[in-house]
């Protein structure tokens, strides 16, 4: 693009009327004044020309300007024959030099003007590619920090739902929450937490090969024919707890192609979570039952003994329902201990214990309530029948042979009694579990002091 020294871009629509059409011809009819000025009078009046083709070179340009210079040199060329003194004629020749060199500066002047232009312009171009980039690069920057920006969004929106998620210590609890916490996380379709995989053929799919699962269309695909018209889309990742598969973790949806492999990744780092708060609960539970029973026998210790004394007692006088607590004392277990050592003791521990669980009720509460005494609660049970139990059990164990492991080929049998004492729990007894226990207590020395090996209750007066 080559510039003008022109007004024609800046000036409105009338000004450049002027200076494209009325300058011309302005310029025009003085140029022929002049020159028949000229011709009666050859004298030095050119200079009035170059002051006509300058002003004529700034308003309309450089053409027009050309042109007038290039009749006015031919007019004073011609104007040389009628010129009879040499003073005038070589005035005349000079000053069409001049009004050449006037315009050659002029030209010259433009042609530096233009270069300058144009250097500019590409300046300026340059510089608009590279406002242009950084536009672009700050867009892309705008697009890629609006990303970050939802994604900080998303995670502390999923991590507020699992700090929730994580207070939950029951597996139920679990399982429900779960599909409410996918459902939230990954925006679409219908989640179910499921256990095992029985009755589940996704569930079966997941565990025999051990790969997430994404399917797309359902009615079309072969692997699980018998699903065709309950849904399209499913999606489903393995769950599990201590490195062993639990279930899976499952969406469904009623449309085709309604999960992304994105939605895959973020069930993954969901299903990372689930794993990680059952193992918390089943660890939970673990260390529930290692604080309320005992390593040894594996039955309650005393301090959950007395503390659920506590909660049935009240219940029991509440409801009106009998209840009665007896306390089990092995005879003269120190001459076990003395005789065969520690060990063998620890395993006649062992199996009184699950002897009583197996002659007790399931509803009966069984605890190790000391070295060698066990207690325990008869829920629902009166004094009369309790007796009838208790002394079914101190038979059994008489009966009962127990081996102890100290040689291995020839293994020691002995034979052990116990003595029972027991209590009702009635109106005249307080609400209080140290008094019932206490009661039972008495018992038990009334059965060591009967000659051991025997079943003792409670009596008014005692």
């Amino acid at each position: 693009e080559i510039y003008t020294l022109s007004l024609h871009d800046a000036l409105p629509i009338y000004e450049l009327i002027l200076s494209s059409i009325g300058m011309p011809v302005i310029a025009g009819i003085l140029f022929v004044v002049w020159a028949v000025f000229f011709f009666k009078n050859p004298v030095p009046v050119f200079p009035l020309v170059a002051i006509l083709v300058a002003a004529l070179y700034y308003f309309s340009g450089y053409i027009h300007s050309g042109v007038l210079a290039a009749f006015a040199a031919a007019a004073a060329f011609l104007g040389i024959m009628f010129v009879h003194n040499a003073v005038s004629m070589l005035l005349v020749m000079l000053e069409i030099v001049w009004l050449a060199a006037f315009y050659f500066v002029l030209e010259l002047y433009r042609l530096k003007y233009v270069s300058m232009q144009n250097k500019m312009q590409e300046e300026f171009d340059i510089l608009d590619r590279e406002i242009t980039l950084k536009d672009s690069e700050i867009a892309e920057n705008n697009k890629r920090t609006s990303a970050i920006i939802q994604q900080i969004e998303n995670f502390q929106t999923m991590g507020r739902m699992i700090q929730s998620f994580e207070a939950s210590l029951n597996e139920q609890e679990i399982i429900e929450k779960s599909g409410d916490l996918a459902e939230r996380f990954i925006g679409k379709g219908n989640w179910k937490l499921k256990k095992n995989v029985y009755g589940d053929i996704f569930a079966k799919y997941i565990k025999t090969t051990g790969m997430p699962l994404i399917v797309t269309d359902l009615s079309s695909d072969r692997r699980f024919p018998t699903m065709q018209n309950r849904y399209f889309s499913i999606i489903a990742v393995p769950v599990e707890v201590n490195g062993v598969f639990w279930g899976i973790l499952r969406g469904t949806a009623s449309k085709k192609n309604a999960f992304k492999d994105a939605d895959l990744r973020l069930l993954s780092i969901l299903s990372g979570i689930v794993s990680t708060v059952l193992n918390n609960a089943y660890l939970y539970l673990k260390i529930q039952d290692l604080a309320i029973t005992d390593g040894l026998t594996g039955l309650y210790t005393q301090s959950y003994f007395k503390e659920r004394l506590k909660e049935e007692m009240k219940r029991s006088k509440s409801n009106r329902v009998p209840l009665s607590v007896a306390i089990l004392d092995i005879d003269f277990f120190k001459k076990i201990n003395d005789a065969y050592g520690h060990q063998a003791g620890d395993v006649i521990l062992r199996q009184v214990a699950a002897l009583l669980r197996g002659r007790f009720r399931e509803t009966d509460l069984l605890s190790r309530y000391g070295g060698e005494e066990f207690g325990v609660i008869m829920l629902h049970t009166d004094e009369k029948e309790a007796e009838k139990v208790l002394e079914e059990i101190r038979s059994s164990i008489e009966k009962e042979r127990f081996f102890l492991p100290i040689e291995s080929y020839h293994p020691v049998q002995v034979r052990i009694t116990v003595s029972i004492g027991f209590a009702e729990l009635n109106k005249k007894t307080a609400a209080v579990e140290d008094e019932i226990i206490k009661k039972a207590d008495r018992a038990l020395y009334e059965a060591k002091k009967a000659g051991r090996n025997c079943v003792a209750g409670f009596q008014n007066g005692q």
